[in-house]
């Protein structure tokens, strides 16, 4: 072979270069001893220039050489390989590239880690209200209600459309729970507000008031939003006269301005007209005058009032009543707005109540976990959706011959 054939010229060329390196190595050494036996007489002179003249050129060419040997070598190891060969080559059965299975396996692996981190993420970025525990960690305020999500469909109260459906049992849970958060100091005038706009809280409020008319209390709902007010329309009473004409009245009085509902022992104090200034005149003495005339009417007052990081009028209303009760929703609420809502009432003497959950999607498995939620589940199985109570369907007998029916099937 080619390599084989390189190998003998280089194995030949360094043997011809030793050999004349051993050569010239003797001649060096032989003038050498010739010129230690010389004597300094002057016919000696002409011999030892000679012989020093030789011992030069001999050691130059051996220094040629020897450089020349120290090439070929170089040169014979970088031509020639050094590669053993193990194993004989063989031809693969099947292709080494793509590993399908392989790639498959590892791009769901890998697909499941990023989806499972990218839930993690979003879990980690959401500052939203999630669960009453939340809540209670957060602000350290009980949850007082957890309201399911529901829609009437024709803009009616479901107290008043639907009494005995699981949400306004929701809302009589509610009524109770606000009766026994202030045992010693009963609540005659609740106020109902939110930390966000679009959290529910003029339902709320309108759906409490007709739940504490409904157990015999005689209620007045207050449309104290007099920005944005929308208890009229849920109540379906004209507006009017309301809230806003009072406070240009020389005296007060609320004949025309207190208007009766269709719900027994419930009356509503809509807003009316929408006045430039509703701050200021929320906190005025004038309002606190109409409380105290309302108070005369009703064993409680409950009023509808702005969210509360939107405007100023409820924490300007908040220490004029006797609790404040927060509507949050659960995914929309921000926990931060939320903590600073309570501060902003505390600071200014509000009692806050509690916070009731509006608007829970009980098929999120968050809420699963809390006894409301079962209780949501429970009336479903014992009363059905519109509140009527299920009857056992007994089996029918068969009698001898006779096909089974469907049903019985």
């Amino acid at each position: 072979t080619i390599q084989d054939t390189q190998s003998a010229r280089y194995a030949e060329t360094k043997n011809s270069l030793q050999q004349q390196l051993e050569d010239l190595g003797q001649r060096i050494e032989a003038d050498s001893l010739a010129l230690q036996n010389l004597d300094n007489s002057p016919e000696a002179q002409a011999e030892r220039n000679r012989l020093e003249t030789q011992l030069n050129q001999n050691r130059q060419l051996y220094a040629s050489l020897l450089q020349t040997f120290e090439q070929v070598r170089l040169a014979e190891a970088e031509s020639i390989s050094t590669v053993i060969q193990a194993d004989p080559a063989t031809i693969p059965e099947r292709p080494i590239s793509p590993k399908v299975l392989q790639n498959t396996l590892l791009a769901a692996i890998v697909g499941g880690m990023l989806a499972v981190g990218g839930i993690f993420l979003v879990e980690a970025l959401d500052d939203t209200v999630k669960t009453p525990d939340d809540v209670t960690r957060v602000t350290g305020l009980p949850v007082l209600g957890v309201v399911a999500e529901h829609d009437t469909g024709k803009g009616d109260l479901i107290t008043v459309s639907q009494p005995r459906s699981p949400v306004a049992e929701a809302f009589r849970s509610l009524r109770t729970n606000i009766q026994f958060a202030s045992v010693d100091h009963p609540v005659q005038t609740l106020l109902v507000t939110s930390a966000l706009p679009s959290e529910g809280k003029s339902t709320v409020a309108a759906n409490l008031a007709v739940a504490l008319a409904q157990s015999g209390k005689k209620v007045v709902l207050l449309e104290a939003d007099l920005r944005r007010p929308s208890v009229h329309r849920y109540l379906k009473v004209p507006n009017r006269l309301g809230l806003s004409a009072m406070f240009v009245q020389t005296q007060v009085y609320l004949d025309g301005n207190l208007q009766g509902t269709r719900v027994p022992n419930l009356k509503v104090l809509t807003a009316g007209d929408l006045p430039p200034n509703p701050s200021e005149l929320l906190g005025s003495e004038r309002m606190y005058a109409i409380i105290r005339q309302v108070k005369e009417q009703a064993d409680l007052l409950v009023l509808d009032t702005p969210p509360v990081m939107a405007v100023t009028d409820a924490v300007v209303l908040s220490p004029r009543v006797d609790g404040v009760l927060l509507v949050v929703k659960p995914g929309s609420t921000k926990l931060s707005a939320l903590q600073t809502a309570i501060e902003q009432l505390q600071r200014v003497g509000a009692k806050v109540l509690g916070v009731v959950f509006n608007g829970v999607q009980l098929k999120g498995y968050r809420y699963r976990y809390y006894s409301s939620s079962y209780y949501y589940y429970g009336y479903h199985e014992y009363y059905g959706s519109e509140g009527k109570k299920k009857k056992k369907r007994r089996p029918r007998r068969v009698k001898e011959g006779a096909a089974p029916t469907s049903q019985q099937r």
